[in-house]
């Protein structure tokens, strides 16, 4: 998709009003008074998405999740001074690599001795998070290593809208780093002290293989656990900041074209008309490219989080008397209360911009 420069007005295009006066006009998404003088519009603060997205773009390369390349428009030899492979892309490649590895390792905790109860919900929990888990990893890096999200991400932002997107991604990316904190915190605890209810996580081991002192299979599976806590957190994270720029620029290309429609003193002419529609296509198909790269993260993300909220709640009802300690109902609470998050996050985010699309 070739790149869309910020849009502005034409240097000749101006409003009539009554009275013989003329509106010099202003940039498309920067809000500006009918009455103020050619010489006190004020500065606007542009910068890009990749840009405002910073706090959480740099912590998605510290778990493999993102990979810096230039979009498909930046030319050939940008493009060539660009190396295909570099130590963020093997790391990356590795981490999607692991995470799969563990989805296919962790069917190896069912036995023919399950049944139905707490045990066996673990278990299912278990492996379908890691599965969604999985995909959302590889679905971030096969979106940033083709260039796709290189071609969002050179969006320029103005105005508000960059201030918000700083904001709004600083305040995800702290959100999403205590979350990964508090769950590997709750993991560790079910994993060492729950009498044996967290034993699928280092299946085979204990399961088919039983061993007495387990401690080295356990500390590989606190650490599998960071690189899954982050895949499911920061994937959804950006996915949410994205939908929330892309519904503040929509909203701000109709509140503009709804604010000379609803005055009747002005007169659009067609080469305004002509520049809505524009900003509004390019707009359209950054969203379009987001969603063909990451439909497949953000489908998963919605039907498991249903299915391990569904079943997680059903375990808090009906099997919280056969669990006695009090840190792993909590860490059950944790979990309930992350599910909800994320899918009210990934289902907002899709509703919103859905909304101001149609």
């Amino acid at each position: 998709m070739a790149a869309v420069s910020p849009q502005i007005f034409p240097s000749d295009t101006v409003v009539d009003v009554e009275g013989g006066e003329t509106l010099k006009p202003c940039l498309l998404f920067v809000k500006c008074n009918q009455k103020e003088d050619d010489d006190k519009i004020a500065p606007t603060r542009t910068m890009t998405i990749e840009e405002g997205l910073r706090p959480l773009l740099v912590s998605m390369k510290l778990v493999g999740l993102y990979v810096s390349r230039p979009s498909p428009d930046a030319g050939y030899d940008q493009e060539k001074k660009s190396p295909k492979w570099n130590a963020y892309r093997i790391y990356a490649v590795a981490v999607a690599i692991l995470l799969w590895i563990n989805s296919v390792r962790f069917f190896s905790a069912f036995t023919h001795e399950d049944r139905f109860g707490l045990i066996l919900f673990n278990k299912l929990i278990g492996i379908i998070w890691s599965i969604q888990c999985a995909i959302s990893q590889t679905a971030f890096y096969m979106a940033s290593f083709s260039g796709r999200l290189a071609v969002v991400f050179n969006h320029v932002l103005e105005g508000s809208c960059a201030k918000g997107a700083r904001n709004v991604a600083t305040f995800c990316t702290v959100a999403a780093w205590s979350i990964v904190v508090c769950g590997m915190a709750f993991f560790a605890y079910l994993l060492n002290f729950s009498n044996g209810l967290m034993d699928s996580a280092v299946a085979p081991f204990q399961n088919h293989i039983a061993i007495s002192h387990p401690l080295v299979p356990r500390i590989i599976a606190s650490f599998i656990s960071f690189y899954l806590m982050s895949a499911y957190i920061f994937s959804q994270a950006t996915t949410f900041v994205l939908a929330m720029i892309f519904s503040h620029q929509f909203k701000a290309a109709i509140d503009l074209l709804s604010y000379y429609l609803d005055n009747h003193e002005r007169r659009v002419s067609d080469k305004d008309i002509e520049t809505l529609r524009q900003r509004h296509q390019e707009i359209s198909m950054n969203v379009s490219n987001v969603d063909d790269s990451l439909m497949f993260s953000n489908a998963s993300a919605f039907c498991c989080q249903v299915f391990c909220l569904v079943v997680l709640l059903y375990t808090l009802v009906f099997y919280h008397s056969f669990v006695t300690d009090a840190v792993v109902i909590i860490s059950f609470v944790f979990w309930m209360i992350m599910f909800a998050i994320g899918l009210v996050l990934t289902a907002t985010g899709g509703i919103i911009v859905h909304h101001y699309v149609s």
